[in-house]
């Protein structure tokens, strides 16, 4: 049986505790879950909140109510509480069809009334009242002789989650056949209640600070506005941050919340209470940075003002607002995107918590880079006395918990994109993990090796860490690599592509995005895909033309085109990758594997890799031999100094090829042609 709530605060409830103990002993099942202070509803005013003391969810024992109380007589108030509460959950139940019969629920609720007297009996209500010794016999006569299907148990545990209110369905055209359409359809109409890890994270207001970990496409950033949304309707007055890197995510943000509210009120959220911004902010978008300045009196530094020091622009102004007084705001502060975040902001959102109550998402794998387990003491810092602000306890469960299912993306892209991404089946293997215990918090499993250097490693990835209707969906043909010979080319190929997946395959275009990897050109390649569908009848929303301000991702009925950057955070049914040659002109470079990596899992279905030329075998070659393993991860352990002096002659690439091309520019400005630049290029390097 699984349990959902602070265990800490149900053994001070010593008759909730008791109560636990007994079902415990009585209800076997593993797929059980037994809610502790859930679900609550939040009413007219704020001193109306209803919640269960104890509710069970059992196959096999059906839904009870659990409530205590002193004596043995039922008070009136008493009464009302238990029926609003019962009419509140049963409504979420009603709401979906499959578990209707006719207008009366398939699988009603038993309210049980504990008190202190010995006997068992019925009230006028039909509330059953019985004694904690009496308990086990009672609750021994509820089961079912049919257990309830595990089908409808999920949907059960949905409809109390309240996850069915945080997707966005979109209605799709879906004929008889099954198209795109009708599998991004089925997938949308799918409930997928939160898992017991998710469910402990969202549900249970937990004190201090909180760390929750996991691939894209877990569930972080929704179990993160759940938590946001929940805390705001049990404490309506107090102050909530929710904060993130990628400047599109927000309107995602508060659109989840907005539609997470709603699982517990009626109303709106208060948005002078809930503070939803990006990290660094400006004059014209709030961001933490900004109003941190702006409410302690301190002037913020621009990007130009922060640039030009050793430090990176953003941990410079962070670090630079910290050597000031800063008053403490927040009663919750929520950090998405914690991987993409310094030190110096996490101890800026430390001095700005009242409570040290923090929760952060943080991707183990979102940067190649960095593939160590964050160090929570010194990622916040420590106090005048030398103390670690944070350090998480030893076995305190709610604490550091990481999520290994990832319900976006498909399984066998996810092991196209570890291959890719740490360039397995390259020539030499580009990056480690350094222990089987980080691929398994990542989701696979390590069949062979112990991850020391020269060990040969065989790592797989689990059927059961995606979800079962994704795994039905979606098989290694989801995957499609594209080699054209000319840009031009490959952009017809990409625009003829998308118009297929609208009219035959019936998606619509915000369903699908195009991500430019090539940085050198891909200004040529959105401008280009965009002209192309514009004379098909098809809209775009291109982020390079977009305002600078803008925080939308997608548009209604437009394909979105865009950078990896602006892409981060973000998830569509197609993904398009274009210019995907030039990671594989320079096969050892990890920063540019990194990057196909998180343009790899932004789809939740399809996903088309295009390149030009010859390079792009290589990217065929290494998927060829991943095929030839079984879909495993066959390598051996390279040494921790070998990746790390890939990585730095990546980066110094990268650098030194942006500086020249920066160079190139200017030569063109002036008016010289591409043979007198070659001429000079050439010189250089028989100078050099």
């Amino acid at each position: 049986m699984d349990f959902v709530g602070d265990i800490n605060k149900l053994k001070q409830d010593a008759i909730g505790n008791q109560i636990y103990d007994i079902l415990l002993r009585t209800v076997t099942e593993e797929d059980a879950c037994l809610y502790y202070n859930h679900p609550f509803y939040r009413g007219d005013i704020s001193s109306d909140l209803i919640s269960a003391k104890l509710f069970l969810v059992s196959r096999a024992f059906g839904l009870i109510l659990f409530h205590y109380i002193p004596s043995g007589e039922m008070l009136p108030d008493m009464v009302e509480y238990l029926d609003t509460l019962y009419n509140e959950i049963s409504s979420r139940m009603l709401k979906r069809p499959e578990l209707r019969n006719k207008r009366r629920l398939k699988y009603d609720i038993t309210p049980i009334t504990i008190v202190a007297r010995c006997y068992t009996t019925e009230d006028e209500s039909g509330n059953m009242i019985s004694d904690i010794h009496q308990l086990p016999a009672v609750v021994e006569s509820l089961k079912n002789e049919q257990p309830i299907p595990e089908d409808l148990f999920n949907l059960i545990l949905g409809c109390i989650d309240g996850t069915a209110s945080l997707h966005i369905k979109r209605d799709r055209t879906c004929d008889a056949n099954k198209t795109k359409a009708c599998i991004l359809n089925e997938i949308q109409n799918h409930i997928a209640s939160f898992d017991i890890k998710q469910r402990q994270i969202a549900d249970v207001d937990f004190d201090g600070p909180q760390r929750i970990r996991g691939l894209a496409g877990s569930g972080k950033t929704i179990v993160l506005a759940y938590k946001a949304a929940a805390f705001h309707a049990r404490y309506p007055e107090k102050e909530i941050l929710y904060t993130y890197y990628t400047k599109s995510l927000g309107e995602t943000v508060k659109n989840l919340i907005r539609r997470a509210f709603k699982n517990y009120s009626n109303g709106e959220p208060d948005w002078d209470k809930v503070t939803v911004c990006h990290g660094w902010g400006s004059e014209w978008t709030p961001g933490v940075y900004w109003l941190a300045c702006k409410d302690n009196g301190v002037a913020p530094l621009t990007l130009g003002a922060a640039s030009g020091h050793r430090e990176e622009p953003f941990s410079y102004a962070c670090n630079n607002l910290l050597q000031h007084h800063i008053s403490p705001k927040y009663d919750l502060i929520l950090i998405d995107e914690g991987q993409d975040f310094r030190a110096s902001f996490y101890q800026l959102c430390y001095r700005l918590s009242t409570n040290r109550k923090i929760s952060w998402a943080y991707d183990d794998f979102q940067n190649i880079f960095d593939v160590k387990i964050q160090d929570e003491v010194k990622t916040f810092g420590y106090d005048d006395e030398g103390k670690p602000n944070v350090e998480f306890e030893a076995g305190n469960a709610l604490q550091d918990i990481t999520l290994k299912k990832c319900y976006r993306t498909p399984r066998y892209t996810l092991i196209y994109a570890f291959t890719l991404g740490l360039g397995i089946y390259n020539d030499k293997v580009l990056q480690r993990l350094s222990s089987n215990e980080q691929w398994e918090s990542l989701g696979f499993h390590v069949e062979q090796g112990n991850s020391t250097t020269g060990d040969e490693m065989t790592i797989s990835r689990p059927l059961e860490n995606t979800p079962s209707y994704s795994n039905d969906a979606f098989d290694e043909k989801c995957v499609q690599i594209c080699k054209a010979n000319t840009m031009a080319e490959e952009c017809k190929n990409v625009a003829k592509e998308i118009a297929n997946c609208i009219r035959t395959g019936g998606l619509l275009p915000e369903d699908i995005c195009v991500i430019g990897i090539d940085h050198k050109y891909i200004s040529g390649y959105l401008t280009t895909i965009g002209t192309l569908l514009h004379k098909d009848g098809i809209d775009t929303f291109n982020h390079l033309t977009a305002p600078y301000t803008s925080t939308r991702f997608s548009a209604e009925n437009a394909v979105t085109l865009t950078s990896v950057n602006r892409a981060k955070g973000n998830e569509c049914g197609a993904v398009f990758i274009c210019g995907a040659d030039i990671v594989f002109d320079e096969k050892d470079n990890v920063v540019l594997r990194d990057k196909l990596f998180t343009a790899m899992t932004r789809t939740k279905g399809w996903l088309y890799i295009s390149g030009v030329g010859d390079s792009m075998d290589y990217l065929e070659n290494e998927i060829s031999l991943l095929k030839q393993n079984n879909f495993k991860l066959v390598f051996r352990q390279p040494d921790e100094s070998d990746t790390k002096t890939i990585e730095n002659v990546s980066r110094a690439t990268l650098k030194a090829e942006d500086a020249i091309a920066s160079q190139i520019n200017v030569l063109k400005e002036i008016g010289l042609d591409d043979a007198k630049i070659k001429a000079i290029l050439d010189n250089l390097v028989k100078k050099a």
